[in-house]
């Protein structure tokens, strides 16, 4: 019988062999003599098990995220692995479920994702929920007229502390954005795991870190690329000698490339926007793994007139494609001192399956965005009012990796 269990120490060859064949084939077999020859993630390994015979992977991480103006915790679903061998017997779809019931378990009411592929994901409740930017240009685009001040300075993982006050200062304004600890800082976001460490520097005024960018500099054919993994600053004028940093590098690199927010508008800044190739891209899924418990966590009853105003609930039809707890119909009651979300047989007023209303609670969708894109229907006007009253869409940024 298969169990979903952790996966041991002794399984991490068998773990990673997994992992190398889904994720990179085209390296070919990996040779490891020992479990100790591979390198530990910070991914807590789950597995399937036909008793000793390890099926199917995949790894969760624990995040601390802003959803809503304050702080949750969030699984982040990674590793998702099968050999081919094990593939087209349901596999993947009982570890997906085993794991929304484990975040359950723990309280962890919301679950995030990058996908291999959006449509697999979108059939199992994880909605998109972040779009970035990304630019590619050569130094030379990037002279501003930023009058230097301040300075730079190398730094490493043990500086990490000085970087993350940057990083928090960015992400305020950003949905999604995740509480870094010590580990992630130096094991993910100052190590891309290549063969060699990636370059970090900070920007400081007044010994102040305001800005901080991770960097790679590739082979490109060739050319050369420097190539941006992190980065983040604490205004527009930190921002400015980040871009100033990078066009320092016309003498050693022909190509910059480097990510951010969408509504990060690099094309306003330089001299001539066609010097930058700009291209709007796709970032990770997110979903809701209790739909009511995540409701009653994240809905503040005192936020807007609209929910006070009214002794009504909000009756929302879902339905969800891989777990049973969340097929139904839920009252959310918003008029009392506090946020209740039950099961009830009233009449819907609003029909939605569980990835339409995962990207409006995480902001990236407003109701009526939801309803133009995605699979939300209003049934009863004033109660669609009143749901868009309390999920108002906002700017999403889940930049880490995972």
């Amino acid at each position: 019988m298969t169990e979903y269990r952790p996966v041991p120490d002794e399984y991490r060859a068998t773990y990673h062999r997994f992992l190398d064949y889904a994720f990179s084939p085209e390296a070919g077999p990996q040779a490891y003599e020992s479990d100790d020859d591979v390198r530990a993630r910070l991914a807590d390994r789950r597995g399937l098990f036909d008793g000793d015979d390890l099926q199917a992977v995949c790894g969760h991480h624990w995040f601390t995220a802003r959803i809503r103006g304050d702080w949750h915790e969030m699984a982040g679903l990674s590793a998702v692995a099968s050999p081919p061998e094990n593939r087209r017997q349901g596999l993947v779809t009982r570890l997906l479920r085993e794991s929304l019931a484990e975040y359950r378990d723990r309280d962890v009411l919301f679950a995030a994702l990058w996908p291999f592929d959006y449509g697999f994901y979108r059939r199992y409740g994880w909605g998109t929920v972040t779009r970035f930017t990304k630019y590619e240009t050569t130094p030379e685009a990037l002279a501003l007229d930023t009058e230097p001040s301040g300075e730079f300075r190398r730094l490493d993982e043990d500086d990490w502390e000085l970087l993350d006050p940057v990083h928090d200062a960015h992400g305020e304004d950003y949905a999604l954005t995740v509480d870094r600890i010590e580990d992630w800082w130096c094991e993910r976001a100052l190590d891309t795991w290549g063969d060699a460490d990636p370059y970090v520097y900070g920007w400081f005024r007044d010994g102040e870190a305001r800005a901080y960018l991770v960097y790679e500099v590739e082979e490109d054919g060739d050319d050369k690329r420097l190539h941006v993994t992190d980065r983040a600053h604490v205004d527009h004028e930190a921002f400015r000698h980040v871009l100033r940093f990078l066009r320092y590098h016309d003498s050693q690199v022909e190509v910059v490339r480097f990510y951010g927010p969408a509504d990060e508008n690099l094309l306003d800044l330089v001299d001539d926007p066609r010097e930058v190739d700009c291209e709007v891209k796709t970032g990770p899924m997110f979903r809701l793994v209790d739909v009511p418990a995540a409701l009653e966590r994240v809905v503040d009853p005192g936020q807007t007139a609209a929910s006070r105003d009214s002794a009504d609930s909000i009756v929302l039809d879902v339905t969800d494609p891989l777990v049973d707890w969340n097929e139904g119909r839920f009252a959310l009651d918003v008029a009392g001192e506090s946020v209740d979300c039950t099961r009830t047989e009233a009449d819907p007023d609003v029909r939605t399956d569980v990835n339409g209303l995962s990207q409006v609670v995480a902001g990236y969708h407003s109701v009526d965005e939801a309803e133009r894109y995605g699979n939300l229907t209003i049934l009863d006007d004033d109660a669609g009012d009143r749901l868009a009253a309390l999920f108002p869409s906002r700017d999403v940024f889940l930049r880490e990796n995972f």
